[in-house]
């Protein structure tokens, strides 16, 4: 496996802790204008299956698989913006066992406001960080990454 060049770079602040402190500061703009503007506000996981559904995953099981959390959270996240009126189950036509989460009629110009929200954020990124490293970052991150590798052959020979 190629080696990236050592970079000055605290300890704990390569690229998962940098992506993680990027979607948290774009989720975090999301909140604060949803909620500036009157509309709901809701969890971060919340948030993510909205996205997600947004995206044309809708199977709850999907979901779960997708985030990397239980079928309960799914549920109690879909549960809880369903009370909030932001979204619907219904039955899905492939399979009557499934049911799809969709946005409900109320719901809609929540999704409509987000989606307009995000897309402002973006451009404040690209204000501020420019637009060749924001065109970067997404042809980054868009790009097929294959298969996780075991890397740990290579860190019991670091160990050693």
């Amino acid at each position: 496996m190629t080696q990236r060049p050592k970079q000055n770079v605290p300890v704990g602040r390569g690229l998962m802790t940098n992506l993680l402190e990027g979607f948290m500061w774009l989720d975090r703009g999301l909140q604060q204008n949803l909620q500036a503007h009157g509309l709901p506000s809701v969890r971060r996981l919340e948030s993510m299956v909205l996205v997600y559904v947004a995206s044309g995953i809708q199977r709850p099981s999907g979901l779960a698989r997708t985030l990397g959390v239980t079928r309960q959270s799914i549920n109690s996240a879909v549960r809880e913006l369903e009370e909030k009126g932001l979204i619907e189950l219904t039955p899905d036509p492939a399979d009557k066992r499934c049911k799809l989460i969709r946005f409900s009629r109320e719901g809609r110009p929540v999704h409509m406001a987000a989606a307009n929200i995000m897309s402002n954020l973006e451009s404040a990124l690209i204000e501020r960080l420019g637009e060749t490293t924001i065109d970067a970052l997404l042809n980054g991150l868009t790009k097929e990454w294959g298969d996780v590798p075991n890397v740990a052959t290579e860190i019991e020979d670091a160990a050693s």
